[in-house]
């Protein structure tokens, strides 16, 4: 057997921090972070600790990786630009988008969620999310400032909270939750 290229020793990394990545997901998200160790993430998977450390110094490591991956995925998957002026269609699509989160990427979802709800961790949490999502609560803001809201910070932060909400049923009732009527009634709330 001839040694491996650069190029495979290269792949062969990628695919062993995602694994690790993808095993962390699992472990956070059923167990919560406070609870899992490094040893646990390791056994899910399927390396040992050891070589663990060479990907990731620390288990709040793999946790900020999955947070920002998680956020850059959001920020992808809605499309936020900076300065963005929302239209009645775009602010509709941004709403199927957001539940459509929770119904689709369901494990990624209740990471999000599970570290929502963890004190040690929400610091983390906040810190790597507002940067990313502040382009986004400054368009939406701007969105229902348009259509005549007093306060349309306020306005926002409930239509995020009703989102939350939504999703978090999804998460929990994925086959009663009636997904599709519900953002229909979202649409008609707010849009």
């Amino acid at each position: 057997m001839s040694p491996r290229t650069k190029q495979q020793f290269e792949e062969l990394r990628k695919d062993r921090r995602q694994a690790i990545l993808n095993a962390a997901l699992t472990v956070f998200a059923n167990s919560g972070y406070h609870s899992a160790s490094v040893s646990m993430i390791a056994k899910e998977a399927d390396v040992s600790k050891g070589l663990m450390y060479n990907y990731f110094p620390s288990k709040e490591a793999v946790l900020l990786t999955l947070v920002n991956d998680l956020f850059d995925h959001v920020v992808e998957l809605l499309r936020i630009t900076p300065g963005e002026v929302l239209t009645r269609e775009r602010f509709i699509e941004l709403i199927d988008l957001q539940i459509d989160i929770a119904v689709k990427e369901p494990q990624r979802w209740k990471l999000y969620m599970s570290l929502a709800f963890q004190p040690e961790v929400t610091p983390l949490l906040m810190e790597t999310m507002l940067p990313k999502v502040t382009p986004f609560m400054m368009s939406m803001s701007q969105y229902f400032h348009a259509k005549g809201y007093e306060d349309p910070v306020a306005a926002m932060r409930y239509f995020s909270a009703s989102l939350d909400g939504v999703q978090m049923h999804a998460l929990l009732d994925p086959d009663n939750f009636p997904v599709e009527k519900v953002k229909q009634m979202v649409i008609m709330q707010f849009a």
